[in-house]
């Protein structure tokens, strides 16, 4: 299967990915431009961008992007970086084969999933904002909701007097990016305490968001879920916008960038951890080391 028809399988299944693409290169590079590699969200590669030093840049990179879900110009050069440029990420050439690199790299993510629980005018309203906004609009039912929630979803409960508790309760427990609960303060109050009467804890209420939506004076129906479709959008673009760290090291020998947790090779000298892109770097490191000593 070639890089098209796994792309074409991956979006068909709703897997995250990173399509790299060489756009520009100076020799000597064994990657050429056109040459395409695959980065799934676990880390493995498919394809070829060019070995050395350039992999574990795209791999960290690549990473990023997937959290972002912002495309990227990578520039792997001796040149002078181009960091004023948006959308560029400039890195030093390390290898000793040298040349220079410009890789493409564009994330291809899985729509993120809306759930909405009701069937009330607000949920139908919610549900075609979601639409416009290119989320995948699940609507469900209490009875079936449970099961289309994880982690990354945003819920909506809109049930509005049509079975609220059933409703909260099929939610209730769950974590995903964000619950709302589309009631007044008054009658949410009264369906929490009912929630605790059947074993939920705090924390659990703590994570519903009552009355869901921004505030912006809302009175109408289809303006009280746009309030709610315009929360999901800032918590959407806000956490996008703000990637997890990624620890990293300095190789000593060469200076390149190395991702810690995926480091293959280290040394602890006095306490401390040494990490480095290749073993040719880690044995450099160490025979020096062992001649520093001995001349002591």
């Amino acid at each position: 299967m070639d890089i098209q028809d796994q792309c074409t399988d991956l979006w068909a299944r709703e897997e995250p990915f990173v399509l790299a693409t060489v756009v520009a290169c100076k020799s000597p590079q064994s990657a050429q431009p056109g040459s395409k590699a695959i980065i799934k969200s676990d880390g493995s590669l498919t394809g070829w961008i060019g070995g050395g030093c350039v992999q574990p840049i795209v791999l960290r990179e690549a990473k990023r992007a997937l959290q972002t879900g912002q495309p990227k110009l990578l520039t792997i050069s001796p040149d002078d970086p181009r960091d004023d440029w948006t959308g560029v990420r400039s890195f030093r050439m390390t290898c000793e084969g040298g040349g220079s690199l410009e890789i493409y790299l564009e994330p291809f993510l899985p729509k993120p999933q809306l759930v909405i629980v009701g069937d009330s005018p607000v949920a139908q309203a919610v549900a075609e904002f979601g639409r416009l906004l290119d989320f995948k609009v699940v609507t469900a039912d209490p009875d079936s909701v449970r099961d289309q929630i994880d982690e990354t979803s945003y819920v909506v409960v809109a049930t509005m007097g049509n079975r609220d508790e059933e409703g909260l309760l099929a939610v209730v427990g769950t974590r995903p990016r964000y619950i709302g609960l589309v009631a007044s303060k008054k009658k949410s109050e009264a369906l929490f305490e009912y929630l605790r009467t059947t074993g939920a804890t705090d924390e659990d209420i703590a994570v519903i968001t009552c009355p869901a939506g921004l505030e912006i004076g809302s009175k109408t129906l289809p303006e009280i879920a746009l309030s709610v479709a315009a929360e999901i959008t800032r918590i959407r673009r806000t956490s996008a916008e703000q990637p997890g760290p990624i620890a990293t090291a300095i190789d000593p020998i060469c200076g390149m960038t190395v991702e810690v947790e995926n480091a293959k090779h280290s040394s602890v000298v006095d306490g401390q951890t040494i990490y480095f892109c290749c073993l040719r770097c880690k044995e450099t490191y160490d025979q020096r080391r062992v001649s520093q000593v001995t001349r002591l």
